[in-house]
């Protein structure tokens, strides 16, 4: 496979789309101090990132073979820290919104993937359960910020550095009619 190579459409696709939403949740996250009517749109949006994150690590194993190689050399520091940096941020597109998902159903309410469709409970109603969850999803938040603050300028590193590759790869435009 060549260095060049770019990834299948379809992961540069779902990594945007996650990126626009777990940014959106962010943002509603922020505001939500003064605006609790947006709790709702953020327990939606975060119930999206849960699916499509699980669809995205479903999508990466099913095209393993097909993803280009790092653009860090094989074994190196660097090797190693992308390869960490990748998993944990798998991780937390995983946990953060399930940890709201629990703390939510812990806290007697419902989640909801789109209006006339909620997603099953978890759990039952246990307010002490409830505040701890609620805890472990505001430190998963801050762990998946830093994550994501370290990803972008590892991307800006390489671009900078002259090995644009790692972003150019994955920008979400197809690169030939054959790619769509």
């Amino acid at each position: 496979m060549s260095e060049h190579a770019r990834y299948p459409l379809s992961m540069r696709l779902l990594h945007w789309l996650l990126a626009l939403l777990v940014f959106s949740n962010f943002a509603l996250a922020w505001l939500l101090e003064d605006e609790e009517s947006l709790l709702a749109a953020h327990k939606m949006i975060g119930a999206w990132i849960l699916l499509l994150a699980a669809a995205r690590l479903a999508n990466k194993l099913r095209l393993r073979k097909r993803l280009p190689a790092s653009v860090n050399p094989a074994g190196s520091w660097s090797y190693w820290a992308e390869k960490l940096a990748h998993g944990l941020l798998y991780l937390c597109l995983l946990a953060e919104p399930l940890l709201g998902w629990l703390k939510t159903n812990a806290a007697g309410h419902g989640a909801t993937l789109f209006p006339g469709f909620d997603l099953p409970a978890l759990m039952e109603k246990n307010r002490h359960l409830s505040h701890w969850l609620g805890g472990m999803h505001e430190v998963m938040a801050s762990l998946l910020a830093l994550l994501i603050a370290l990803h972008v300028a590892a991307a800006f590193w390489h671009w900078i550095n002259g090995s644009g590759l790692g972003l150019a790869r994955m920008l979400p435009m197809p690169g030939s009619k054959r790619e769509i």
